[in-house]
């Protein structure tokens, strides 16, 4: 293992965001460390030969994807004054072989980045942000995911629904905060059945909002009241936007209200954007209005 006087802040800062994100590829790190993709993988070499870091490679995405080495973790525990165990990182950890996967995984990863750039560049503070795969260890050592949750179905109390969103994310403007949930759409779920896929999660998301049940939230931000919340869907092409508005419409028919606070755009409006500008439309097709986070 290399020692600390060999890395360079930029070099910690790099593993840290990497232990943060799990998958970055090469692209991603540029955008947030170097000014061209030359630099970026000039560095991104010399972090594999201190073996700091690992990289494979999936089909169809055409550039190397980054992870952390064992010694990698041991350095960001150190950063962050932890056990290894506290990290939930472990050395068994293996590429993934699943290119669907990466391209889900690596697009939230692009949503966050963006996110998180223009909050850097605006009035507007973001709180926190909570992937998908964070999690904590259960007695049993098996590893729960924070943001697993159920909701009732609002027309049929007795049906639990469970869901896990992408990601969650809360921002502030002006001491005001605001809750979204993030769900990343990349055109493989059934869009008309209401017992899986699209219109599942939307059921999910209505009963989990008529119990009130994002405010736990608060505390898990440290923020002041949070009287609703925003679902973002980010989906494929403006052919499956039209759909899913199609579909949530005709379905929800008498909770048209509530899908004007569920929010959807295209990956590209937003890829290497400002998710926080005006790019979303309601799941409500009647309702015309252009929506920002801003």
């Amino acid at each position: 293992m290399p020692t600390n006087q060999s890395i360079t802040e930029r070099d910690l800062e790099i593993v840290v965001t990497l232990y943060k994100y799990r998958y970055l590829k090469t692209s991603q790190i540029q955008q947030l460390y170097f000014p061209s993709a030359q630099t970026a993988n000039r560095r991104m070499r010399s972090l594999i030969d201190q073996k700091l870091v690992k990289h494979f490679s999936v089909p169809n995405v055409p550039e190397r994807i980054y992870f952390l080495s064992q010694n990698g973790a041991k350095v960001v525990a150190d950063q962050l004054d932890i056990t290894l165990e506290e990290l939930l990182w472990s050395k068994n950890t293996n590429a993934p072989k699943d290119y669907y996967f990466m391209q889900h995984f690596l697009a939230t990863n692009q949503f966050r980045i963006d996110v998180t750039k223009a909050c850097d560049d605006s009035d507007i503070d973001l709180l926190g942000f909570i992937p998908e795969y964070y999690g904590s260890k259960t007695p049993s050592g098996r590893i729960r995911k924070h943001i697993t949750d159920f909701a009732l179905d609002i027309s049929n109390p007795n049906e639990k629904i469970n869901h896990t969103p992408d990601a969650v994310f809360a921002l502030q403007k002006q001491n005001k905060p605001a809750l979204f949930f993030l769900e990343i759409d990349r055109g493989t779920e059934v869009l008309s059945n209401p017992e899986k896929g699209f219109l599942k999660m939307l059921r999910y998301y209505l009963g989990y909002a008529k119990a009130g049940k994002f405010k736990s939230y608060q505390q898990e931000f440290d923020c002041g009241e949070l009287s609703w919340f925003r679902l973002l869907i980010v989906t494929s092409s403006p052919k499956r936007f039209d759909n899913m508005r199609e579909n949530a419409t005709d379905y929800f028919e008498t909770t048209t209200k509530a899908l004007r606070y569920f929010w959807l755009t295209t990956f590209q409006k937003t890829e290497f954007g400002n998710p926080l500008a005006d790019h979303w439309q309601s799941l409500d097709v009647s309702d015309d209005n252009i929506y920002s986070m801003k």
